[in-house]
């Protein structure tokens, strides 16, 4: 049965090599890979949560796309990217040049021992939430913006950049 296009939010997030690069790099390859970038959010840094080693920030992002793509087609997709980029190591919490994650999906639940859409962690994070807020009002009847606030008082995230993605754009 084919899909139809809807949209998709996916949270982009890097802590080695040239953070900025690694994100313009795979916001263009996800547009290579016949997926349409619609949005992209502003640059976040934030300290990694839940690592028991000191590592470096992260910068995070989120991008709405637009794809007709299977949730499991595009979760490989996102994976094949992760790998040119260098990630040898999925679902870890170590340093990683690029981590690609399916938020939400328009119309769309899924659970899998792969997939999880909604993301189990979109609410607990504001490194997600932040930028997402900048992209949409509300997602499952709830205020993003309400609830990113809320955790950005209990967890250190400051925006950085506005339009840092311009290079990764085609068109």
């Amino acid at each position: 049965m084919p899909h139809l296009k809807r949209r998709v939010f996916v949270g982009l997030g890097t802590n080695l090599g040239d953070r900025i690069a690694n994100l313009r790099t795979a916001l263009a390859s996800l547009q290579e890979h016949g997926i349409t970038v619609t949005k992209v959010s502003a640059l976040y840094e934030s300290e990694p949560l839940g690592v028991s080693e000191p590592q470096p920030p992260f910068l995070n992002a989120v991008a709405e796309i637009a794809t007709e793509l299977p949730l499991d087609a595009l979760l490989e997709r996102l994976e094949a990217i992760e790998r040119q980029l260098g990630r040898t190591q999925k679902g870890t919490l170590k340093p990683r040049p690029i981590d690609l994650d399916i938020l939400w999906a328009e119309g769309e639940r899924m659970q899998t021992e792969r997939l999880t859409v909604p993301h189990p962690r979109l609410w607990e994070r504001a490194f997600v939430l932040l930028p997402l807020a900048e992209l949409v009002d509300t997602l499952d009847d709830i205020a993003v913006s309400e609830r990113a606030r809320e955790l950005a008082r209990q967890q250190k995230v400051r925006r950085i950049a506005d339009r840092w993605w311009h290079e990764a754009e085609t068109g």
